[in-house]
């Protein structure tokens, strides 16, 4: 039960840390910024459950997982089911959802409503779609997964390593949309 308990107190360190950093810096590397977190925060985790008593000073001995060693094990499991099933893909739909920001600018909008170029050119308070292809083009070139080669965007191996393992798991998961 201990690991159970400090893997809830972590997670949501964990996601007070992440809310703060995204809250106080650019946006710029993000997903780097979080798995940073993650691993100090994990680290943190094991920390905090090596030093404190197994009871937590407050379990009854009833409550104990026995061996120790598993309830770390647990610990670490839903501390990292928590951040890639959960903060992450909370913070990614915020971040990246194309259709959710549609839906947010239509509602953000005076009655509601716009025209498909009204959502082009307003899309994300009024950035505009290029702004966003540009930004995610930006965000591929620092990451190393494509550059520019003339007038051309081309894969580096690094990109076409992501490009196959995306495709792959596609496949693997089901069905093409």
């Amino acid at each position: 039960m201990k690991g159970v308990i400090l893997a809830a107190v972590m997670s949501m360190v964990l996601f007070g840390a992440t809310t703060a950093s995204f809250r106080l810096f650019a946006r710029n590397g993000g997903l780097r910024r979080m798995m940073w977190l993650y691993l100090l925060s994990g680290g943190g985790l094991v920390l905090l459950w090596l030093v404190t008593p197994a009871t937590l000073g407050f379990l009854p001995a009833w409550l104990l997982t026995e061996p120790r060693w598993l309830d770390l094990g647990v610990a670490g499991f839903l501390f990292s089911a928590a951040f890639f099933g959960g903060i992450l893909q909370l913070y990614n739909l915020a971040d990246r959802g194309f259709s959710l920001r549609f839906l947010i600018d239509i509602l953000e909008s005076r009655d509601s409503a716009m025209t498909g170029e009204q959502l082009m050119t307003g899309y994300s308070s009024g950035k505009g779609i290029g702004w966003m292809y540009r930004k995610r083009l930006d965000g591929l070139l620092r990451a190393g997964l494509v550059e520019r080669q003339g007038g051309d965007i081309v894969l580096t191996r690094k990109g076409e390593a992501s490009a196959n393992l995306f495709v792959r798991a596609r496949r693997f998961l089901g069905p093409q949309v």
